[in-house]
């Protein structure tokens, strides 16, 4: 990543020859971290008024913090007085520029840094000042009380009810979750306050007007796709379930969770290493919107992959799992503790341990090196070396190693003047090979299996064929020779000597501990991709294409946690194609052939158990793991470059403990509603169902009216609904060919008589709506009683003939009318009865109580 210091004062935004614009352009950032390396940040846009804020990033570390300062251009940066030192440390370092020019004209550097009390970093004080923002931050259409709940009687609501009123409406827009960097927002808007009470007198009516907040949002990392906690549990991506003694553990240091059935969990399970774990969860959690660095990824899969690297991969995978982890063996050591404790013995101390890790990463070199195609991957470019100056020998080496080329080329030039004029067109290069030396290439002739030219016409001079390879025969000349005699095998020798400093850091490893963390962390991202490429052979999933159109283009696409649990499982087709953008560069809009691949939005409707929201998943899923560099479960995908994923599928718990399911529900659409763009993916599983049945039909026409009326921005939208009134009543136009039905195709036998052959799930997609949910046969196959079946089909099929229920409900069955006669009857008795006449008692006659019993109990001739 490219150092901060890089910056040219000359190009930057905030620069001298912008004196009299540095207040409307500065940008107020505050940053916060967490001692397991949890990020927050928020800045505010002075010329824009805009608040804006990070999710949470969590297993993170300065490389972030390098990358918001970037992204945002920040001129003044807010800290708390409690910062992980290493923050503070990167944050002052670079707070100075190189050539000591002034900025804002206030201090030396890219941006200002202040220190201010951990008061002002407080997740609670920071959503409280969120909430009480003025209300049109949240637009015309947000969030009121209203007295429908209360029958229209009047009534007063008190301060925790105002508030969680305006929490709701304050998570249309931010993450609640997103604690640090709520913290943040209090931060920035502290600093704002403290900047309006300096600058402006208290009755000064500028003043009101100055350092406002007039839009708030949510930004991503970049080249980062925006996952929020929701999709992340309700696809299923990331998932923990807690164990049955998390109550009981005495360490309230570990949460007692452990990994669930997630897609995340599928590819850890792969990984052999700690630090390729802890990578693999980092990539699932920023997914990549650079498409070089995804195709970098799929080309280093693809290269594990092939046939001819198999038996070393299986080697390469033995020796990471040799290698620890050396972060807490350093820290040991910087600690002075050379064993953490007597029962760890001298086997696990600190300095066998990096005895091991470094003839394990000697080993791991070669093996990484001896793959084929290997040479042109990333990964193994970025091999562990020593840096320059610490040793002058093997600087010269690598001074040697890296003019070989010039050295080449100039022999190459003169081997071509004593050369044959005829021969000069085989000659394709000298080159050097480690271990063989130097070599001369030239073109091989089929018919002999020789080189086209092989040293005719050259006096003294033996040109010896070493071997072939992809079409050109290598030869070693006299001149090769000559040096070889002169440089040796620079490359060996550079090696030998790089072995040799490694073995030195035994004692010297305080000295160079960054180098060891680094290369543990290469051995991370190695395992990382490893792993990925194991899942894609065990699960069979294949390389996506990855393009900068907007659209999805799945065949065979298959879920990969479903396809697990079950027998087998049904592939299914996706084709969408979202708008081109209000913005949209030229080049990168979507061709003519991709804008008439499918529509934007796909609404599925159809019986429940027949598969929908496994469909929504899958397609979604995909889409993910295409971003973070994986293969994909399908026989062939083509993904577009997709923003965001957001979704409205699975209710999940809230920290406003006070939310109503259905509240949520509202909460995670506006969320969509609010942060969506063209190049976005929206799944939206039963709308509207946590209400009745006509506000929840209005609710879901509403929401998809609002996706189709952004026309260029409209985002792919995939849809499950049993509102089938929507489109029967006409209340979402139909012909539009941005829009298009879909439903699982199901088989249905009513004349069978068991439950479970009456419908036949094929979990087949097929084009076209399903006019029916077969709800009663699905409440018949799961235990609900035969009678509530039956009334149920009765009363769907007066539904379905518009009869009026109310009359229909009210008529009795005949038992009833029978057992509600004998009850009237017995009621008029009742009522004739003369219960206090005492004559009667006196005169020997019945009591009450016999009286009552021969009523209630006996029969006439009693």
């Amino acid at each position: 990543m490219s150092s901060l210091r890089s910056l040219q004062h000359d190009i930057s935004p905030h620069g001298e020859d912008q004196d009299d614009e540095d207040g409307a352009n500065e940008i107020i950032m505050a940053l916060d971290m967490k001692d397991n390396n949890t990020i927050g940040c928020a800045y505010y846009i002075m010329y824009e008024e805009t608040l804006c804020l990070q999710e949470d990033i969590p297993m993170a570390g300065i490389e972030i913090i390098e990358t918001l300062l970037l992204q945002a251009e920040a001129t003044t940066v807010v800290i708390h007085n409690r910062a992980p030192s290493k923050m503070v440390d990167f944050l002052e370092r670079h707070a100075q520029d190189l050539d000591g020019s002034q900025v804002s004209g206030m201090l030396q550097g890219v941006y200002v840094l202040r220190t201010v009390g951990t008061a002002d970093f407080k997740p609670d004080k920071g959503q409280e000042k969120l909430a009480n923002l003025d209300e049109q931050i949240f637009g015309l259409q947000s969030t009121v009380l209203s007295d429908a709940a209360g029958g229209g009687d009047e009534f007063e609501v008190d301060g925790d009810s105002a508030m969680q009123s305006k929490l709701m409406r304050l998570s249309t827009l931010i993450n609640l979750d997103s604690r640090l960097s709520i913290g943040c927002a209090g931060a920035v808007m502290n600093e704002l306050q403290r900047r309006r009470v300096v600058q402006y007198l208290p009755d000064d009516p500028e003043g009101d007007q100055a350092f406002c907040i007039k839009s708030i949002t949510m930004f991503t990392l970049g080249n980062s796709m925006f996952v929020n906690a929701d999709t992340l549990m309700s696809l299923q991506i990331l998932g923990s379930e807690q164990h049955p003694n998390a109550q009981q553990a005495p360490d309230k240091a570990k949460t007692g969770a452990k990994e669930d059935l997630s897609v995340h969990g599928l590819v850890k399970s792969l990984a052999v290493t700690s630090q390729g774990k802890a990578h693999l969860r980092q990539l699932f959690l920023r997914p990549s919107n650079d498409l070089d660095l995804i195709a970098e990824r799929h080309r280093t899969i693809a290269a594990f992959l092939r046939p001819d690297n198999t038996a070393v991969m299986v080697d390469i995978k033995k020796c990471l799992g040799r290698i620890k982890d050396v972060r807490t063996t350093i820290s040991n050591l910087n600690k002075g503790v050379h064993q953490t404790n007597r029962m760890q013995g001298v086997k696990n101390g600190v300095w066998l341990t990096l005895l091991r890790f470094a003839h394990a990463s000697i080993e791991l070199a070669g093996l990484v090196h001896s793959l084929a195609a290997g040479k042109t991957l990333d990964i193994l470019a970025k091999r562990s070396t020593v840096k320059w100056g610490v040793d002058p020998e093997l600087d010269q080496l690598k001074h040697l190693f890296a003019g070989l080329e010039n050295i080449l080329a100039q022999v190459r030039m003169k081997l071509l003047q004593i050369m044959p004029e005829w021969a000069r067109v085989h000659l394709v290069n000298c080159i050097f090979y480690p271990q063989l030396g130097f070599l001369v290439a030239v073109v091989l002739d089929p018919e002999t299996g020789q080189g086209a030219y092989h040293g005719q016409g050259l006096n003294n001079d033996n040109w010896v064929k070493m071997f072939t390879n992809e079409g050109l025969v290598l030869y070693k000349t006299r001149m090769m020779k000559d040096l070889d005699q002169t440089y040796g095998d620079p490359y060996g020798q550079l090696v030998d000597k790089e072995i040799e400093i490694v073995h030195e850091l035994g004692v010297r490893v305080l000295k160079h501990s960054d180098t060891l963390i680094a290369a543990s962390e290469l051995y991370g991202e190695l395992d990382s991709l490893m792993a990925l490429s194991f899942a894609a052979v065990q699960y069979h999933w294949t390389a996506p294409e990855m393009t900068v159109s907007n659209m999805i283009d799945i065949r065979e696409g298959r879920h990969p946690l479903q396809e697990l649990v079950v027998p087998a499982f049904i592939a299914n087709p996706c084709h969408l194609s979202g708008g081109v953008g209000i913005e949209e560069e030229a080049e990168d809009s979507p061709t003519p052939d991709a804008q008439r691949l499918g529509p934007s939005m796909l609404i599925m409707t159809g019986p429940n158990h027949s598969g929908k929201s496994v469909y929504l998943k899958q397609v979604a899923l995909i889409v993910f793991l295409a971003h973070v560099g994986s293969y994909v479960p399908a026989d062939h995908a083509v993904i577009g470059l997709t923003d965001k994923i957001l979704t409205r599928i699975s209710t999940r718990e809230s920290m406003a403990q006070s939310e109503s399911a259905f509240a949520i529900d509202l909460r995670q659409a506006a969320f969509a509603i609010n942060h969506v763009t063209h190049r976005s993916l929206v799944l939206i599983d039963e709308f509207g169902k946590g209400t009745n049945a006509n506000d929840g039909a209005g609710l879901m026409t509403a929401l998809l009216a609002h996706f189709r009326s952004l026309e260029d921005a409209r985002p792919k939208v995939l849809v499950a609904t049993h509102f089938h009134e929507i489109f029967e009543n006409g209340f979402l136009a139909e012909d539009d060919e941005h829009l298009a039905f879909a439903h699982m195709d199901v088989r249905a036998d009513f004349d069978a008589v068991e439950p479970d052959d009456q419908v036949t799930y094929l979990f087949r997609l097929v084009q076209g709506r399903s006019a029916s949910s077969f709800g009663t046969q699905c409440a018949a196959r799961n235990g609900v009683d035969k009678a509530v079946v039956e009334r149920a089909e009765d009363l769907t099929l007066m539904l379905a003939r518009n009869e009026d229920l109310r009359t229909a409900c009210a008529k009795l069955a005949p038992a009833e009318e029978k057992r509600l006669e004998e009850a009237e009857g017995i009621a008029r008795l009742f009522v004739e009865m003369n219960l206090l006449e005492p004559k009667r008692v006196r005169a020997g006659g019945p009591g009450v109580r016999e009286m009552l019993g021969v009523l209630l109990g006996a029969d006439e001739s009693t």
